[in-house]
């Protein structure tokens, strides 16, 4: 099912040609028509319509053209990059009037006999420029020069140019300033307001059958802030958008829709992959996080205890080293060590037959606090049983 059939629609609502079909009629759009048919109706001569690209005015001249084209002669010149002569050459190649190999005396004078001829029917003479802004300064004099042919009583000659909003600009120059003078109609076409925009849409998608197709209301405001209510781009974003709902699988249009869009417009990633590609990164950081907070939570503990255990260690170690340094100061400071001895300590030697026990110091003694007296053997057992030896040893005396 391809996307028009997904929609119910006929053709395309918003292609970029211009379309007389399509066309929606704002106040600026119906001014400027009423300009152009009060023009010619009271053979005005010239007939100005400006606007920015992308505003409508060619779609202007269409609904203009189609509604003249049966009661009046009409040269639509599309590519006004012409000098003078090739330009009244291009008229005549419209007007299908008859010029080869004339010159400029000869192409003026077919062209007033065709102008009086159809003067005399009523029928009017229309030469209408699109892109004027792109006419030479000499052309642009040629143009009010062919003005000039008319009667008595009026104008054989009605010329309408169309051009962007630099062209009133040109006209005020030195060089054009009789041809602006002579310009009595006028008109603007402006960019649809938000108020427009909505209705602008449903315009088209009624036009096109519309089908199965919601927009909602709220998709006006993403649409017109990118668009600034001009026409052209208003179609791209809102066509855009509905393949973005179309690949999402949605017969409603939403704001979300016109997001995608845009990334797609601005060169980012394609709309629905952008989506899928974050949900798949996003909850793939999800675990990890959930990971390394699991993994954290985890180890402090066991960390803790570690460095608990390693600090006993070290206590029991050191208490371990502290407890033999001083029995061994002790056992040093015996008869033939030294002469003095430390106060409040009284040495003897002691004789006994055989070896010492493993470690401990021949004959030696010690007292300790229950009154009992724990010889070298004695000591070396204890000493291996660790901690509790410093809390149960009163060093006083050694006999």
């Amino acid at each position: 099912m391809n996307f028009f059939e997904f929609y119910g629609l006929k053709e395309d609502p918003f292609r970029l040609s211009p379309d007389t079909e399509f066309f929606f009629p704002t106040g600026a759009h119906r001014l400027a028509l009423d300009s152009l048919d009060y023009a010619v109706e009271q053979k005005e001569g010239f007939c100005l319509i400006t606007g920015d690209p992308g505003t409508g005015k060619t779609t202007v001249l269409k609904v203009f053209v189609d509604k003249w084209k049966t009661r009046s002669e009409i040269a639509l010149i599309l590519t006004p990059r012409l000098a003078p002569e090739e330009f009244l050459s291009a008229v005549l190649d419209e007007l299908r009037v008859s010029h080869e190999k004339a010159g400029k005396v000869q192409l003026l004078k077919a062209f007033r006999d065709f102008l009086l001829e159809n003067s005399m029917v009523a029928t009017p003479v229309i030469i209408i420029v699109d892109e004027a802004q792109n006419l030479s300064d000499e052309t642009l004099e040629e143009l009010r020069l062919l003005s000039n042919l008319e009667t008595e009583k009026e104008k054989l000659l009605q010329i309408i140019l169309v051009g962007q909003s630099e062209m009133e600009k040109r006209l005020k120059g030195a060089a054009l300033r009789q041809l602006d003078q002579r310009i009595t109609v006028r008109a603007k076409l402006c960019p649809l307001t938000p108020q427009e925009l909505f209705g602008y849409i449903n315009h088209r998608l009624m036009r096109a059958g519309k089908g199965y197709l919601k927009v909602e209301d709220s998709l006006s405001g993403p649409v017109y802030r990118y668009s600034k209510g001009i026409p052209r781009l208003i179609n791209i974003i809102t066509s855009r958008t509905i393949m973005s709902a179309y690949l999402d699988g949605q017969n409603v249009v939403t704001p979300r829709h016109v997001r995608y869009a845009l990334r797609h417009i601005e060169g980012g990633r394609g709309p629905l992959l952008a989506e899928a590609a974050g949900k798949v990164f996003g909850s793939a950081a999800a675990v990890i996080v959930f990971f390394l907070v699991f993994l954290a939570a985890y180890s402090l503990p066991h960390k803790k205890e570690a460095q608990s255990a390693a600090v006993t260690a070290s206590s029991v170690s050191s208490d371990k080293a502290t407890v033999k340094e001083t029995i061994v100061k002790k056992e040093k400071s015996g008869p033939g060590a030294h002469k003095g001895h430390p106060p409040g300590i009284e040495s003897k030697k002691a004789y006994s037959t055989g070896h010492a026990a493993d470690g401990a110091v021949p004959g030696s003694e010690i007292k300790t606090k229950d009154g009992s007296v724990m010889r070298g053997a004695q000591r070396k057992s204890e000493e291996i049983k660790g901690k509790a030896l410093p809390e149960q040893l009163n060093l006083v005396q050694i006999r």
